[in-house]
């Protein structure tokens, strides 16, 4: 089982895009005051989050 992020959390660096934190998540789901990004989500680098595996919140 893969780990979650969240909205504000640093991604890893891939090609051009520097490591940059999550701009976005799922509005519905939020912990430490900060929302759950999902596959899909935004990036501060134009990019988007990419997921593998599956990931358990609750």
């Amino acid at each position: 089982m893969g780990n979650a992020v969240k909205m504000g959390d640093i991604g890893t660096n891939h090609g051009d895009c520097p490591a940059t934190p999550i701009i976005s998540g799922a509005t519905s789901a939020k912990a430490d005051g900060a929302y759950f990004a999902r596959t899909g989500d935004a990036v501060d680098c134009s990019g988007v989050v990419i997921g593998g595996g599956s990931v358990n919140i609750g």
